[in-house]
């Protein structure tokens, strides 16, 4: 997995990154809100001439329940940076399109959490979680052949975040590597930067595979979420139910690579 990288600075940049061109450095500290509110997974179904793509419903649910438990120490973590709040809607939200081929663009996932926003009436205190299924193709983040784009985040008319799934039969444990690394990790970049405007840290980066690759950093818990430790190899030499990408203390928020004693750490208070 050293070569995938979840492109998580703002949309903006992040697309502008996918095409070779160089970006400015994210803030070392907050300068915006952070968010606060309710987290909708997107079941989407995409239909093509000849093919149609989506994940199982036991796939989503094995998401929907990893988030509900995942959340409370992302929610943790991110809470070094600025007052948040992250809960999970439990019944992903039904998404139906029809494409022209198997791929479609960032604009037209915007375009798409928008209807969404406006026939759910959904406010800013919403974000969506698009689950990209395996064979289709996201034009501005693709991931082929183990070599590409995890993930990343944006904003629309609310936050959204974007995930390549790379298989299918999830579980909580994802001992595949299958979503779980890059869900938690736009997750919690989401939760610290929101609006995507280069106000706020990417608090994953520093301790992720973008500058560790398979090194990365995750935080483990057991099955009620209680902290068992972190570790950069994966899997760790240890039982654990879940885990989520490490986020850099705020000391180490724009360092590539954070140190490891700022990504293997409990998290921290209560929320």
């Amino acid at each position: 997995m050293a070569s995938r990288v979840c492109v998580t600075r703002a949309r903006k940049r992040a697309i502008a990154a996918l095409k070779g061109r160089p970006t400015a450095g994210p803030r070392a500290a907050p300068a915006g809100p952070l968010f606060r509110g309710r987290l909708y997974v997107v079941a989407l179904t995409a239909k093509g001439p000849a093919s149609t793509w989506s994940l199982a419903k036991a796939d989503l649910a094995t998401v929907v329940a990893y988030l509900e438990r995942a959340v409370v120490p992302i929610a943790a973590y991110a809470g070094q940076y600025g007052p948040v709040g992250l809960s999970v809607e439990p019944a992903p939200v039904p998404l139906s399109v029809t494409l022209a081929d198997a791929s479609y663009s960032d604009a037209d996932l915007q375009g798409w959490v928008d209807s969404l926003a406006g026939s759910l009436g959904l406010r800013p205190d919403a974000a969506v979680l698009f689950l990209n299924p395996p064979g289709l193709t996201n034009t501005d983040a693709r991931e082929s052949g183990g070599v590409g784009v995890l993930g990343y985040h944006g904003l629309a008319r609310i936050p959204y975040s974007f995930v390549n799934v790379l298989g299918r039969g999830f579980s909580l444990a994802d001992p595949a590597d299958l979503y779980a690394e890059a869900v938690s990790h736009e997750i919690a970049e989401m939760t610290v930067d929101p609006q995507a405007n280069d106000q706020n840290p990417e608090v994953c980066d520093g301790c992720g595979t973008n500058c560790l690759g398979p090194n990365a950093y995750r935080s483990y818990f057991d099955v009620a979420g209680g902290y068992l430790g972190s570790a950069s190899t994966f899997p760790p030499g240890f039982p654990y139910a879940f885990f989520v990408s490490a986020v850099a203390r705020p000391s180490a928020a724009t360092d590539c690579p954070a140190p490891g004693s700022a990504c293997a750490y409990a998290p921290p208070g209560k929320v």
